[in-house]
């Protein structure tokens, strides 16, 4: 192939790997809300870019679950549905306890500073910016837990399901008590892993998804009317 068609080829995918990445995150931070119905024309105008690499990202967030088409009207995003938050969760305690207890015995003092640098990442309600950050260290965090296990299925696990997690977990911020309850919450898991204690590290991991559990399910039924009756949390 000519250098010039290589060229043109390698610009097209980075296009199109960057209109994947910005929408994924748009999404996933709630930026485009979910259920929200749009068309190839809308993301052409926002991104400024050719519908050939727009619909090979658009290809890409189905695959990931994230979009599906609404036929002669669009695409709409993903709705998450509390059956599939308690799912979710089920998946969380599974893969992410199985990751700390690997991680335990691997861990080095590099790593326990690079987990206390990504819990010091602070959210101001408010501030979207500081959304983006909060919940890119929060992953980067659950996620490095998983490297650090060196587990390469475990870690697109939890990527995967850190991707749909986040939706919820950061949904309906606004209020100044969102403040108070929307903070990392992971000494416990650091600790333990810098002990290289095994059984402690999953016990906390566990604890902490739990308590993150809660405080989605406490904050829905402080803004929905009704969220208690339809509720399928449970353990």
């Amino acid at each position: 192939m000519p250098a010039k068609a290589e060229a043109g080829q390698d610009a097209k995918l980075s296009l199109a790997e960057r209109v994947y990445q910005e929408l994924r995150a748009a999404i996933i931070f709630g930026e485009i809300a979910q259920g929200a119905v749009f068309n190839e024309s809308d993301l052409v105008a926002r991104f400024k870019v050719s519908t050939s690499p727009l619909r090979e990202a658009l290809s890409r967030l189905r695959q990931d679950g994230l979009v599906r088409v609404i036929p002669r009207r669009g695409y709409s995003v993903t709705e998450l549905s509390l059956r599939d938050f308690h799912e979710l969760i089920q998946m969380r305690l599974i893969l992410e306890c199985a990751a700390a207890e690997l991680a335990a015995p691997r861990i080095t003092d590099s790593h326990v500073a690079m987990m206390r640098r990504l819990s010091s990442v602070e959210l101001r309600i408010g501030d979207q910016a500081s959304y983006r950050a909060f919940m890119r260290a929060n992953q980067d965090f659950h996620e490095a837990i998983a490297t650090i296990a060196d587990n390469a299925r475990l870690l697109r696990g939890i990527g995967q399901t850190m991707d749909e997690m986040q939706r919820l977990l950061f949904a309906d911020l606004g209020a100044a008590e969102d403040g108070e309850e929307v903070r990392h919450d992971h000494d416990e898991i650091i600790e333990a892993l810098a002990r290289r204690d095994a059984a402690a590290a999953r016990e906390a991991v566990a604890r902490h998804i739990r308590i993150s559990r809660d405080r989605v399910v406490g904050r829905m039924m402080r803004r929905h009317t009704g969220f208690a009756e339809r509720s399928v949390f449970v353990g």
